[in-house]
């Protein structure tokens, strides 16, 4: 699998997709962090870092769900696949090839965007609001969390031969995943009661309860959803509010592993005639 992920990186280095990916994702971080600069330059409103350094999660969803097909999709229509079986290479290492080139594709470009955020960002945001040891948490999880994105799309490339149709399929399976995380983030807002009560000595007494709040098992079966969808990782992550920062990597290992046996499953059963 060494040559195939030499000759992919390869690709890589002259890929004007990639670099151009590499550009967009730095033109966000530059632009995000110059809207906090001008409303820290005009009216001196200060932001935690953490208001922009992970929303890379969210953007490279939809990054990556265009970037794998049109990359990776080509190699279908110009033979490379058949190709490289005929030399002698397995499906299963053509397989985890493309997908580790994938996920490093997505760790440079999430690079390129906290670049910006960081440079500027460490002299305009206050320091976050958050423990170093979380901090590292989250970053790492949001690592995991690309290499799950990569896992779903790879599964679809390379088991569609036409990147047209993969690239739709994965941009508006994005779309559809982004959209059922918001819904079933919205009723778990809800707090637990509608008004709190501090005393003097600091005891918490609640108020009225909120007839909208959802608990019990209802609540534990949408949070484990919320966890173990890619796009509701990326709702968490995007706002730095996550409540159990060491779970959601193990949603996201699930995820790879489930997404990478289906997708390797398929690809060795494709036909490629």
């Amino acid at each position: 699998m060494r040559n195939l992920l030499a000759a992919d990186f390869f690709r890589l280095r002259k890929s004007g997709l990639f670099w151009g990916l590499l550009g967009v994702m730095f033109a966000f971080g530059v632009f995000f962090t110059l809207q906090h600069l001008n409303h820290y330059l005009k009216w001196g409103a200060k932001f935690y870092l953490t208001i922009d350094l992970f929303t890379y999660a969210l953007l490279l969803g939809f990054g990556m769900a265009a970037f794998i097909p049109l990359f990776f999709g080509a190699e279908y229509s110009d033979g490379a696949v058949r190709s490289k079986l005929t030399v002698g290479h397995t499906r299963l290492s053509i397989y985890l090839s493309h997908l580790i080139t994938s996920i490093a594709v997505a760790i440079s470009a999430a690079a390129a965007y906290v670049l910006p955020v960081l440079a500027v960002g460490l002299f305009i945001y206050e320091p976050p609001a958050l423990e170093p040891g979380t901090l590292i948490l989250l970053a790492l999880g949001t690592l995991a969390l690309l290499a799950a994105y990569c896992a779903l799309y790879t599964l679809v490339v390379m088991n569609c031969a036409r990147k047209s149709g993969a690239a739709v399929i994965c941009l508006v399976g994005m779309l559809m995943l982004y959209i059922g995380a918001g819904n079933i983030e919205i009723p778990l807002m809800h707090p637990e009661y509608l008004s709190m009560e501090v005393t003097e000595s600091g005891e918490v007494i609640p108020g009225e309860p909120n007839p909208r709040y959802v608990g019990g098992t209802e609540r534990q079966v949408l949070e484990a959803l919320q966890n173990l969808l890619p796009a509701g990782q990326s709702l968490q992550y995007m706002r730095a509010d996550v409540a159990h920062p060491e779970r959601l990597p193990l949603y996201s290992l699930i995820d790879i592993i489930a997404f990478t046996a289906i997708g390797a499953a398929l690809f060795r059963r494709k036909d490629l005639k």
